[in-house]
């Protein structure tokens, strides 16, 4: 079990979204090859995959939240190592069986779990901690870089790295992949792309219908949200009212 199933949706689907083999026949039937779709001639599987693989790379990389791909990560922390690997986050294991790996490169918050009490960690790992190696303790600080470091190392096997950020992308190569994102997001700039490719004069209208549909999507994340012009303002705190003119 992992100390994030109770605050944990579960795994993203992508039952809803289409397959790589649908989307490059949908592709060609609107570039002009519907002719082909069942027998397409040499090197035009490979340009319509890297089209819908570049286009969802690009629409993932975005920095605005609307893809729905942000989770808790966690990883059970061992007496002694500073060292863990992306992959090998505890939400991977049962219950939640969940394969999404962090992206560190999306994380909005990174901090440490022992003994019920949740505490957060700061970024960066002067190199001069190093001289005190061997030092142990409640891990105060991180880093990402092909793994993820944590310094001190811990002093117990007991507690957990907790991480929340945004999962990467899953396999988009094989035939009877889906999209990780919205599939017809992903189509429009797919097609856009091979329109333009092959010097279509209606690339523009699909960049257009594209951004609509994003700009949907993202005011659908706002929720509640509300924006007024200004300073930060924080919740208000009651004062009890006093009298201007002391009692008499």
């Amino acid at each position: 079990m992992s100390i994030t199933d109770g605050i944990q949706c579960a795994c993203s689907s992508t039952d809803g979204n289409a397959t790589l083999a649908t989307l490059r026949k949908r592709l060609m039937r609107r570039l002009g090859f519907a002719a082909q779709a069942n027998n397409p001639p040499p090197g035009m599987t490979e340009l319509l995959n890297d089209f819908l693989q570049s286009a969802q790379v690009a629409l993932f990389r975005r920095p605005t939240g609307e893809f729905r791909n942000e989770r808790w990560f966690s990883w059970p922390l061992v007496a002694g190592q500073r060292l863990y690997d992306y992959p090998d986050n505890d939400e991977k294991n049962a219950p939640q069986s969940c394969p999404a790996t962090l992206d560190p490169r999306k994380v909005t918050w990174v901090g440490r779990e022992r003994d019920g009490v949740w505490s957060e960690m700061h970024q960066g790992i002067n190199p001069r901690s190093y001289t005190t190696s061997e030092l142990t303790g409640l891990p105060q600080r991180y880093e990402f870089r092909n793994c993820i470091e944590i310094w001190p190392a811990p002093d117990e096997t007991l507690g957990n790295l907790v991480i929340k950020g945004k999962f990467d992308l899953n396999r988009f190569t094989e035939d009877a992949d889906k999209t990780t994102i919205d599939s017809e997001i992903v189509f429009l700039l797919a097609l856009a792309n091979g329109k333009a490719h092959y010097r279509q004069a209606d690339a523009q209208a699909y960049i257009q219908q594209l951004e609509v549909m994003i700009a949907n999507l993202v005011a659908g994340t706002h929720a509640t949200a509300r924006y007024i012009p200004g300073p930060p303002v924080g919740e208000g705190v009651y004062v009890p009212p006093r009298p201007e003119v002391p009692f008499q």
